[in-house]
């Protein structure tokens, strides 16, 4: 009789023995995320926060570390540090500043993100379905069956892409993994046991909330990679020197983190936190031959971190750009009526806006993007 069950149970294990996956997403496919070649997105990624009642603070962290090496792997991010690791590395920096080190990194070689990824398990099940005789039994000879037993697990994330700079929420969306497995014993009488899974990520190895939880990290991949906008996609995969002719370190001989108190005639015009907006009551509304609509300088804690200028109409644009062009040179074209120079101590974008039959220059400080950067909590 036992040769007769044995029989029965590997003949029955084939066809349940096996795992079914199921992917939630509507981004670019696995094969062309992996053979991306083009230019990149500056990302990184917070700790995640744990909003389902079955997951644990650790999976918050586990979720993260997976991404950012999901991110990396995939070709389209320069992935950089942020949190603890971040403190870390401006510790060592600070060696030199103090005095202590004559082989610290050289003041202005961090890198900022553009993009800083935020978001919160909130769906969790490393059993969703079949627990306590969610599985069904086949009848064999001498009143013994098979018990089937399934495993199914579940999880759930939100996204947001947040820009770092002007901390506006880009896109968001959320991400899943689904994954189950049958699993086959020979029972007496028909009955049929649960299947009891544990703890952290860590002891969910070869099971189904490994795989789910594999499957909703490159769901996410792929869903950044389609969220991020195009014009994020700008630095090359090979290390480019920056820099572009006549690289300002200010604006019409105000330089950056100068601070606010130290500028003349300036009208705050919006706050906002740490952040305000002027304008200079006695700047000249005018560069070439374009006239200026206004000028608005930007602050960060009290310290000059930007400056935009705004023209109106289609040939105070061009006037402008003609102006731009001449003094800082052609400089990179990401779009339809968009250029940028990027600069170790400057970047300026230019843009013009039909819809709002305006055109917008702007200059930024390199190291209070990065200050920005390091000091904002998302």
């Amino acid at each position: 009789m036992r040769k007769i069950l044995l029989f029965w149970f590997f003949i029955i294990l084939p066809l349940f023995c096996q795992v079914k996956t199921e992917v939630k997403s509507e981004g670019p496919s696995v094969e062309e995320v992996l053979k991306y070649e083009g230019p990149k997105a500056r990302i990184a990624v917070a700790r995640f926060d744990v909003k389902s009642p079955k997951a644990t603070w650790e999976m918050g962290e586990g979720v993260r570390d997976m991404l950012i090496n999901a991110l990396f792997k995939s070709g389209r991010f320069i992935v950089l540090e942020k949190g603890d690791t971040l403190k870390d590395l401006e510790e060592e920096f600070n060696l030199k500043e103090r005095g202590l080190s004559q082989k610290a990194p050289e003041k202005g070689t961090f890198e900022a993100a553009d993009i800083i990824v935020v978001g919160a398990i909130t769906g969790f099940e490393p059993h969703a379905e079949g627990a306590g005789g969610g599985g069904f039994i086949i009848p064999l000879p001498f009143g013994a069956g098979v018990a089937i037993k399934k495993e199914e697990a579940y999880i759930q994330a939100t996204i947001r892409l947040i820009d770092v700079r002007t901390r506006r929420v880009i896109n968001s969306t959320t991400v899943e993994g689904k994954a189950s497995k049958t699993k086959t014993g020979v029972i007496a009488g028909g009955y049929a046991g649960g299947v009891i899974l544990g703890g952290g990520f860590e002891q969910y190895k070869n099971t189904p909330t490994e795989q789910a939880v594999m499957i909703m990290i490159d769901n996410a991949v792929k869903e950044i990679s389609k969220m991020v906008p195009e014009n994020y996609y700008r630095y090359g995969s090979e290390k480019v020197e920056k820099g572009y002719k006549n690289e300002p370190d200010g604006f019409r001989g105000i330089k950056w983190m100068t601070p606010f108190s130290s500028i003349s005639n300036l009208k705050i015009i919006k706050t906002s936190g740490n952040y305000k907006e002027c304008i200079k009551s006695d700047d000249t509304l005018q560069i070439g031959k374009a006239k200026l609509e206004k000028i608005v300088y930007s602050f960060y804690k009290d310290q000059l971190e930007s400056v935009s200028v705004e023209v109106k109409d289609r040939g105070n644009f061009d006037n402008l750009k003609e102006a731009t062009f001449e003094r800082f040179g052609e400089g990179n074209k990401k779009g339809e009526d968009e250029w940028m120079w990027e600069g170790k101590i400057t970047s300026i974008f230019l843009k013009y806006i039909p819809s709002d039959g305006k055109g917008i220059l702007k200059m930024v400080s390199e190291e209070m993007k990065k200050k920005i950067e390091s000091e904002t909590s998302f």
